[in-house]
């Protein structure tokens, strides 16, 4: 179960620079930031509580956390650079 968490958890994270372009699409330039600011949100608050309520006090949570953390970190800054690119490419 764990790893199956885990790696979900990568592939979500590689997929959220996506974001901002399926909503910028439907609502413009607000679209692109409010879904940035929620991704951002969800890739650096929320993926840490997920191992906490799936691990518990296994250790295995903490070890994970530290190896996926950078790509997190990566994500957010990859979801902020195509956020600014498609907010000029939907600038009306």
């Amino acid at each position: 179960m764990f790893d199956v968490l885990v790696n979900s958890l990568v592939v979500l994270s590689f997929g959220f620079p996506a974001v901002p372009w399926l909503f910028g699409r439907r609502w413009g330039r607000r679209g692109v930031w409010l879904s940035t600011g929620c991704a951002i949100v969800i890739l650096l608050c929320l993926f840490p509580i997920v191992f906490w309520v799936g691990c518990g006090a296994c250790g295995q949570g903490a070890l994970a956390i530290f190896l996926l953390v950078p790509i997190w970190i990566a994500s957010a800054l990859l979801t902020v650079a195509s956020a600014t690119v498609a907010h000029f490419k939907f600038a009306h």
